[in-house]
This record gives C-alpha cells, sequence and structure tokens, in this order.
C-alpha cells in the first residue's frame, strides 16, 4: 500500500517520467575534435577550371596532399592521431562536356572517388599474403627438320587442321575481324609448325586479401579540376573517427533515446531547412553524411545524395529528367547512411610477373619446299594484374529519417544541371512515430511534446561541421 501511494506521489511531480528517461536515454560516446578551422568550408572556390593542358590529376593530387598534411598535423599536436584518420581518394572524369550525360558521370566520378578512399582504408585491415616464386627450364636440340611429308600427316599439322575447322564454324573469321585481321589473308597463310628449343622463366606470383568495418567515415573535402573540354580529376578526404562511428551506431539503434547536450546546441539558426538553404550552392560538393546539432543540442544525421540530370532541349523532356535524378538522388542519400551505418568491405588482389627468355623456330610449308625461321633468343617480361574490391552495407526497419531539402544548380564550369536530396535522422521523429504506432491518443501525444522547445528541425549554424565534429 506504502508503495502504491508513493509511485502515485512520483507520477504526480513528474519524478517517474524522469526516471524513464535516465534509465532508457542512450549515452552517445564523446568525440575527439577537429578545428573548423582546420577542416574548411566547401564551396565553389574548390571546383577550378584547368588549363588545357594540365594535368588534373597531378593538381587534385597536390591539393589533397596538402589538406591531409594540414589536417593530420591538427590531429597530432592535440595527440589524437590514434583516433582520427584520413584518407583519400581520386577519380578521372573523361567524358566530354557536349555529353547530355555530364552531369552524371560527374556524379559517379565522385562516387569513385569516395571508393577509393575507402579503399585505401580497407587495405590496411586485417590483411594476409601469400607470395610463390616458380622457375622453369626446356632445352631442345638436335631435333630433324621437318619435310614437306611431315606437314601431311595428322599429328604435325593438328593446329593447321584446328584452324580449318575453326573457320568452317564462322568461329575464327569473326576472332580475326574484331582484332582488325582479313580473315582471306589468314586462311591464305601458309600451314607451319613452330617449336621451342629453349625456354626459361621465372615467376613471381603474390595474392593480398583484406576485409573488415568501413563504417563511419565522412567526406570532409571535395576537390574538382575540370577542363573547359568537361574532362578533368575528382578527389575527396575523408576522415574516419572510432568514436564517430560509435556515436552513429548508438543513435540509430537507440530508439530515438537520445539525450540532448546543452554544450552543442545552438540557436542561432531556427530550423534545418533554412540552413541548408543557405549552403545551397555548395551542397553539389557534399556526400555521404554528417551529425550536426538543433537548437536544443540532439544530434540529427544529414545524408547527402545527388544525381545528374540528362540535358534535353525538350521542356516535357527535362522535366521527366530532373523527376527521374531526383529519385536517384534520393536513393544515393539513403545508400550514405547505410554506409555511414554499417559499411563493410573485402577486397583480393593478385599478381604475377613472369620474366621470359626464349628461343624458338618455325617451318612453313611453301608449295613443295620448307622454309625455315627462326626467332633468335627473344627477353620478355609479362605482368598480369587481377583486383577485386567489394563494400556493402544495409540498415533494416529504421524509422525518423524524413527528406528536409532539395536542391537544383548547375555546376560553375559546364553548366550542366545535378540535382540533389537532404535527409535528416532526429531522435525526437524516431520517438513520435513510436509513440503514434503504440496507439497513444491525440491529448496523449501532445503532453509527449508538452514540454519547451525549438522546432525539432532546428539546426546548429551555417557551418556544415561542428566544432567538435570528429
Amino acid at each position: 500500500m506504502k508503495l502504491n501511494k508513493l509511485l502515485a506521489a512520483m507520477l504526480i511531480s513528474g519524478c517517474s517520467f524522469q526516471v524513464l528517461a535516465s534509465e532508457t536515454t542512450s549515452q552517445l560516446p564523446k568525440e575527439p575534435e577537429v578545428s573548423q578551422e582546420v577542416i574548411g568550408q566547401q564551396s565553389d572556390q574548390d571546383v577550378v577550371k584547368a588549363e588545357p593542358e594540365a594535368d588534373t590529376l597531378d593538381l587534385v593530387e597536390s591539393k589533397l596532399d596538402a589538406y591531409v598534411g594540414k589536417v593530420k598535423a591538427s590531429l597530432e599536436k592535440q595527440g589524437k592521431q590514434h583516433k582520427v584518420f584520413v584518407f583519400s581518394g581520386t577519380a578521372d572524369l573523361s567524358i566530354d562536356v557536349n555529353d547530355p550525360n555530364w552531369s552524371k558521370k560527374r556524379e559517379r566520378a565522385l562516387e569513385e572517388a569516395v571508393f577509393n578512399a575507402r579503399k585505401e582504408y580497407l587495405e590496411t585491415l586485417n590483411s594476409s599474403v601469400e607470395n610463390s616464386t616458380i622457375s622453369t627450364m626446356s632445352y631442345n636440340n638436335g631435333l630433324p627438320v621437318p619435310t614437306v611429308s611431315d606437314f601431311k600427316s595428322d599429328d604435325k599439322v593438328a593446329s593447321f587442321i584446328d584452324k580449318i575447322i575453326a573457320v568452317v564454324d564462322g568461329k575464327l573469321d569473326k576472332e580475326l575481324e574484331e582484332m582488325g585481321i582479313n580473315p582471306d589473308q589468314y586462311k591464305a597463310a601458309p600451314p607451319h609448325i613452330k617449336r621451342d628449343l629453349y625456354k626459361q622463366s621465372v615467376v613471381d606470383q603474390t595474392e593480398r586479401t583484406s576485409y573488415g568495418d568501413l563504417a563511419g567515415m565522412m567526406v570532409v573535402k571535395v576537390f574538382e579540376e575540370v577542363r573547359d573540354s568537361g574532362q578533368g580529376t575528382i578527389g575527396v578526404a575523408m576522415v574516419l573517427s572510432a568514436n564517430k562511428r560509435d556515436q552513429v551506431r548508438a543513435m540509430i539503434e537507440s530508439d530515438g533515446q537520445v539525450p540532448a547536450q546543452a554544450d552543442k546546441a545552438n540557436a542561432k539558426f531556427s530550423n534545418i531547412h533554412a540552413m541548408l538553404a543557405a549552403q545551397k550552392d555548395s551542397l553539389y560538393l557534399k556526400s555521404g553524411t554528417q551529425i550536426m546539432y538543433d537548437a536544443e543540442g540532439y544530434p540529427m544525421i544529414i545524408a547527402y545524395g545527388q544525381s545528374g540530370v540528362t540535358y534535353s532541349s525538350s521542356s516535357a523532356k527535362k522535366k521527366i529528367e530532373r523527376k527521374v535524378a531526383k529519385k536517384f538522388a534520393t536513393n544515393n542519400a539513403w545508400a550514405n547512411l547505410a554506409r555511414t551505418y554499417n559499411l563493410s568491405g573485402d577486397f583480393k588482389s593478385t599478381t604475377s610477373t613472369q620474366n621470359q627468355v626464349s628461343e624458338s623456330e618455325k617451318f612453313e610449308l611453301i608449295v613443295d619446299s620448307v622454309r625455315q625461321t627462326s626467332t633468335g633468343l627473344t627477353e620478355n617480361l609479362i605482368e598480369q594484374l587481377n583486383e577485386r574490391t567489394a563494400m556493402t552495407s544495409s540498415i533494416q526497419n529504421m524509422t525518423g529519417v524524413s527528406p528536409e531539402f532539395e536542391w537544383r544548380r548547375k555546376h560553375p564550369i559546364t553548366g550542366h544541371e545535378m540535382v540533389g536530396t537532404v535527409l535528416v535522422w532526429h531522435p525526437k521523429k524516431v520517438t513520435n512515430a513510436i509513440n503514434l504506432a503504440t496507439g497513444k491518443s491525440e491529448a496523449q501525444l501532445d503532453m509527449e511534446v508538452a514540454e519547451p522547445s525549438d522546432s525539432i528541425n532546428s539546426a546548429e549554424s551555417e557551418d556544415m561541421f561542428d566544432a567538435a565534429d570528429f
């Protein structure tokens, strides 16, 4: 009876809600800092029109090296080089400016650069290496010279008969034409016998594999060097923080039970839409995700997606292309959210280097005589490379995500149109969705949000990165 009275008193005073909140609220990890001054802002200044003969890859790599060096120096100065890691990647933009799909290819090049930055990190994880070196040698001397009758025996002209069969089947003609060789000239070639006199080779084979967790990597800088022709290079710098990765996972798995951080709150901006609108011109240089804080200090996950719009002079067709591009941009934003949450990858690379010294002789049947030729000693270096990288991610049954902003603008150098979508995950949206799904009445739902607060879409600032973002 006394216990019931105590519980009733706590319910009336509101203490019970405070106790519940303290028991169920997820505590997010504190992230190490990379100052806004070091990270910098993204703008059209990072997209440069290159000279016609400029090596755009060299220009972008030089900028990335300087940027990465500055970030690493800042981390080392703070003693956090073991907590935060920086990687970079580039991709070629090889399409002509007059191609109607130029902006789509640009978006793909941006994604490829991000992929290559992740791959740079992946190759350092859980690596295994196998190597083998094989040496072989063969030698033949004093073999009899083939006669005209040898060319007429089945065992001596097997390769020639195979050629005849292939011609009959029509297979060889097609292969020769693909290589730019006239089939009629090949058919007219005399039958021949080829044999090796000497062959020595040393083959070195290496197989390397890596796999691991790639979640939590975030794009912090994008550089573009594009010529008037539309061709150029795109480069990105990415930052990986273990605490940032854990923070994203804790937020997504919290069911919205995430506390506000008063020291992160920023009331200068009324809502997330206004903040994104102020950054509209630079959103085409945003890829992946960010963590930002609203006016109450609640953390939000911002996911950026974009796509190019296929050019069309037709007004009706242009509307269709824009509509389709928005669909791709939205899915791109969702993919970036999933990649930040639980991306994993595996990598395999196989190389083979062969140094070969050989001598062979060739006998050709010319009418009723046999012509002999020799290659002499020849040396060849043969290299082979096979590589495969796969990255996968997924999110299941996620709530609390909504599209908060859509943008469209033209590329500052080529004028091709681009579109984008910005998704926002907010803990209050998760709790509101859960409360609604439990069947609570309108009055009960109003009670849940009765506490004083600004809009749940409120954002931290015009700066896209918090001072303690990593």
